[in-house]
Parts: structure tokens; sequence; C-alpha cells
């Protein structure tokens, strides 16, 4: 097999893994909502957290546009993602 071929089945066979991994149901999961990211806000992509459970109390592991991180967890749901009026700043 050539390089590129070897490469794009390595690509599909982690892409396949990680919507399985999705689909397992979240026991650690706790209570509160997290912030909605905004439209067309992107975070960093990096997965800093693999559920509630792996964040310090009071803390839920949430989306932040690409990744995920975690987030001080909301009474109710909505909110604004972290997002800083300016532009500036990741959250």
């Amino acid at each position: 097999m050539k390089t590129g071929t070897v490469f794009v089945l390595v690509a599909f066979i982690a892409v396949g893994m990680e919507m399985a991994y999705a689909r397992i149901p979240i026991k650690d999961q706790r209570p509160g909502f997290c912030p909605e990211v905004p439209k067309g806000t992107f975070g960093i992509c990096i997965e800093s957290c693999s559920g509630d459970g792996s964040c310090p109390k009071g803390m839920k592991c949430c989306s932040n546009g690409c990744g995920h991180v975690c987030k001080t967890a909301l009474r109710v749901k909505g909110g604004s993602g972290g997002h800083v009026e300016d532009g500036q700043g990741v959250y």
C-alpha cells in the first residue's frame, strides 16, 4: 500500500473510534448546565477533560466550540459561554 492510503485508512479508523466513544453514556454528569457557545466562535481544540468527573467540584466538562474544557456549571440553561464582549481572549 502507498503511504497516503495507509494514512487515510488510519484517519477513518480514528474518526470511527471517536464517534463510537461519543455514544457511550456518561455516568459522571453533574447537575447544572454548560454555558452556551456563541455561534461563530471557536475555542482551543484541546480535550482538557473527559467528563464532569474529570473537572473540579462545581464545574462541568463543556464544549468551547472545538474541544472540551472545565467551566463553572450554570443553574439555568443559557449563558455567554465565556465570550468576551470585545472579542478578545479565549475561553
